[in-house]
């Protein structure tokens, strides 16, 4: 980069604010985009880098500065003006650990070769500084159980039982005659138990077999900004340039432009859209003590179960009335009892047995890798991980 005065004048020193844009060749923010808020993992190690693209510039390199939410400049590695609409990545001497919240901001300034009108933009943003935030995310994991369902029918059987009465005596002519009662004893009925069938009566418990499947992190690439950088407003205090300024302008002159610079700043981005902060990092739990399981139940055809009982009648017979024949004596009657009746009353049950059944369930954990080479390609296009 041979001229230099062109760049100066370009930057007007301090009156830069009253232009509008800077000739044909344009910078645009990729992963940081002007007046919008960004957060960083304070808890990363990496430097903070920034991506840019340019547009109708010359074969030329722009020179980087970072300013931090106090004004103080960092030099950050250089990014060709060329080609058009591709990834420029600057390096800065900053860790992510090291930033702070507040208001940040980008100078990127050339001569942009020796045919070509000098530039000078800048690039406000918010950073919002923390340790990744984590959710623990716990597979759930269904398993299916079969269910018998059992249909219960009742048969009625019905018995009787007779209860004779005593006989009614009627005297007529005759012989003697001995009368007899006969006597039934009341039933006897035993009961007995018989099983219609067993029934399985099966608990289940779930095993669960995980598997792990390892796939590479995936990048989320940017969208290029609609609109180009502003001019910038700022002179440089630090890189190649830094002594152009230096020279005319005095310390305390330098002072009060910066502190007018930081209020304006905050100004734009107080009036600004805000963009999202990202998702925590979502991670799987991978103790399988700690899944729920879900029970889907599948019913099986029923089994019918038919159980009988019994109802038991009472009736009662009048026996013949006993004819006396008239003039005779009546010997005693006799009393002669028949055999006890009985019966056997059978009750149905359904007999059970218990046995414990475990499900497999399979279940497949996600383990996300990311090489250097991925991280690496994705860093230099501004991408996020994920």
């Amino acid at each position: 980069m041979a001229r230099v005065s062109p760049l100066a004048t370009a930057l007007g020193l301090v009156t830069l604010g009253a232009r509008s844009a800077m000739a044909d060749c344009l910078s645009y923010g990729m992963d940081f985009q002007n007046g919008k808020t960004y957060f960083q993992n304070s808890l990363s190690s990496d430097n903070f880098t920034f991506v840019s693209q340019f547009e109708g510039c010359e074969d030329d390199t722009a020179y980087n500065i970072l300013v931090d939410p106090t004004g103080d400049q960092l030099l950050c590695s250089d990014t060709s003006l060329s080609p058009d609409d591709t990834d420029q990545l600057s390096n800065c001497p900053i860790m992510k650990s090291s930033l702070t919240d507040g208001d940040w901001a980008v100078i990127i300034i050339s001569n942009n070769g020796d045919s070509g009108d000098p530039i000078a933009y800048e690039r406000d943003f918010t950073l919002t500084v923390g340790p990744q935030s984590t959710s623990t995310y716990t597979p759930t994991v269904t398993a299916t159980v079969i269910s018998t369902p059992i249909v219960n029918t009742t048969t009625t059987t019905t018995s009787t039982l007779s209860t004779t009465l005593t006989p009614v005596t009627l005297t007529s002519p005759s012989v003697t005659v001995t009368p007899t009662t006969t006597v039934t004893p009341a039933r006897v009925t035993t009961t007995s138990t018989k099983n219609l069938f067993t029934v399985k009566m099966t608990s289940y418990s779930v095993n669960i077999i995980p598997t792990t499947k390892t796939v590479t992190a995936s990048c989320k690439y940017p969208t290029k900004a609609a609109r180009f950088d502003p001019v910038a407003r700022i002179r440089p205090t630090v890189g190649p340039l830094a002594h152009l300024f230096a020279r005319s302008v005095r310390d305390e002159e330098l002072e009060v432009e910066r502190e007018r610079f930081m209020e304006e700043r905050a100004a734009r981005l107080a009036i600004a859209e805000r963009a999202p902060d990202p998702q925590p990092l979502v991670i799987t739990d991978t103790n399988t003590a700690d899944w729920p399981t879900v029970t889907s139940t599948s019913t099986a055809p029923a089994t019918t179960a038919t159980l009988t009982t019994e109802a038991t009648t009472t009736t009662t017979i009048t026996p013949s009335p006993v004819t006396v024949l008239k003039g005779e004596t009546t010997a005693a009657r006799i009393t002669v009892t028949a055999p006890t009746p009985t019966k056997t009353q059978t009750r149905y049950a359904v007999a059970t047995t218990k046995i414990v059944k475990t499900i497999n369930a399979s279940y497949t954990l996600t383990v996300t890798t990311t090489p250097a080479s991925v991280k690496a390609a994705c860093t230099s296009a501004g991408g996020i991980l994920y």
